[in-house]
């Protein structure tokens, strides 16, 4: 009995300390080494990570809980509404039998054609959505409670709870503005309900279906052809890993005298003084999460405890609470040699601050054509070109190097033909067609 005790008592403590291995913290600034006669703009990047965790410590399977709250309105008719045919079928073929499924229609009626039941018991969808007609204008908002109410029937601690939104265009019945849908966003967001959107064509309003994703910690993909949106339904609905962490809040104390503190990316930081603080619903095994700080320093020499980083989660599997803490240092001068600064340079960090300087001049690119101003909006273009070479000129590391390559080709395009209104989806879409959550190796930012 005393050794049964004893191995009981030993799983515990692995158990345990396998959890507190659950979410991995990592910080890297891109430079090792900084100058001491100028001010430096320090780049920081901050990886939240899902750990693998051995077979014998994972979570419990994640049961995946996804609503589908389809547009079905006239615009839908014909080569759009075929293409959502095709790639729902396509999507749900992704989810497990044990994964639980709702579909809603809305034009401008909203209807429920598959409450919220087991993947294995839906069986007659191919039929339903073969005989959906597209009529009407667009209950946008009262289609999305109508399937967060379908979601709450089966979220649990064990749910990850989705919801995925298919529109072509702005809302035409009930709430219109665009504070009313983000509020909602941010409700369904506290009860765990990531909300995703996917706008096809070129009469949706981009900006309120990327604040939804953004508000709901989901994505947002813009398809421009219906031919490929299966394709972006299908990448939602990826099987995750086991659910390793909820409620994850990493809270980020700028310990040295910086200027201008500076969030890029697509999970928003919340700034206030010298702290940021980033809060994430969920995270999977395997599953990485990328932030970025941008500060401005004054010259000054020695090393200097730069940031300490503060964790904290819910246990996916256990519900236990956890956390941890770290500190990043950074030294401020080097040799006075062009080799050795080059050296100095973090490859991995300068890809990601390329990447977040390119989104960025997007984004400013996008007020400028706003106010009917195309040059600045092609001079804010060319700005971000300039300043992503300059980061990448020391280490020229291939992927950014990419990014780069993408956004001089777009700039070749434009410059050719011009700025227009439509070129709004694709500068907001990131050049890449899809706007997401940094995660895992296939989508970037806002």
């Amino acid at each position: 009995m005393r050794c049964l005790a004893l191995l009981l008592f030993l799983t515990v403590l692995c158990d345990r300390a396998w959890a507190e291995s659950a979410v991995i913290v990592e910080a890297a600034t891109d430079r090792d080494y900084y100058p001491v006669d100028a001010r430096h703009q320090i780049y920081t990047e901050i990886r939240l990570s899902g750990a693998n965790l051995p077979a014998t410590a994972e979570a419990p399977a994640t049961v995946r809980n996804v609503a589908l709250v389809l547009d079905r309105s006239g615009s839908m008719a014909g080569a759009r509404m075929q293409a959502l045919h095709e790639g729902v079928t396509a999507a749900l073929a992704l989810l497990g039998d044990q994964d639980f499924v709702s579909v809603v229609l809305f034009g401008s009626e909203v209807e429920t054609i598959v409450e919220a039941r087991p993947r294995r018991e839906v069986t007659t969808l191919d039929a339903l959505l073969a005989q959906v007609e597209p009529v009407g204008g667009s209950a946008l908002y009262d289609a999305l409670n109508q399937g967060a109410a379908q979601l709450r029937r089966h979220a649990g601690p064990q749910t990850s709870n989705h919801l995925l939104l298919v529109t072509d265009g702005p809302p035409t019945k009930g709430p219109r503005e665009l504070a009313d849908f983000t509020r909602l966003a941010a409700v369904l967001a506290e009860e765990h309900i990531i909300l995703s959107t996917v706008g096809i064509g070129d009469e949706f309003n981009e900006d309120m279906l990327a604040a939804l994703a953004r508000a709901g910690n989901g994505h947002f993909r813009y398809v421009a052809q219906p031919a490929a949106l299966p394709e972006a339904l299908q990448g939602e609905l990826v099987v995750p890993g086991a659910l390793q962490a909820r409620d994850v809040k990493l809270t980020i104390e700028i310990l040295s005298d910086c200027k201008e503190i500076e969030s890029f990316g697509w999970v928003p930081g919340v700034i206030k003084d010298q702290t940021v603080t980033y809060q994430v619903p969920f995270l999977f095994a395997g599953q990485k999460i990328t932030l970025l700080l941008g500060t401005e320093m004054e010259p000054r020499r020695g090393r200097y405890r730069f940031m300490k980083l503060h964790t904290t989660w819910t246990g996916g599997a256990d519900g236990q609470s956890y956390q941890r803490e770290s500190v990043l240092e950074v030294r401020l001068d080097f040799p006075a040699s062009s080799s050795a600064a080059a050296k100095s340079a973090n490859p991995a960090v300068v890809r990601t601050a390329v990447n977040a300087v390119i989104s960025d001049g997007l984004q400013k690119a996008i007020e400028w054509i706003d106010k009917g101003d195309f040059k600045r909006a092609l001079r804010e273009l060319r700005r971000a070109r300039s300043e992503a070479n300059g980061l990448n000129y020391s280490v020229e590391d291939p992927e950014a190097q990419a990014g780069i390559r993408r956004l001089d080709s777009y700039l070749a395009e434009v410059q050719a033909r011009g700025l227009n209104q439509l070129d709004r989806k694709v500068l907001r879409s990131g050049l890449n067609n899809q706007f997401s959550i940094p995660v895992a190796e296939d989508l970037p930012e806002s």
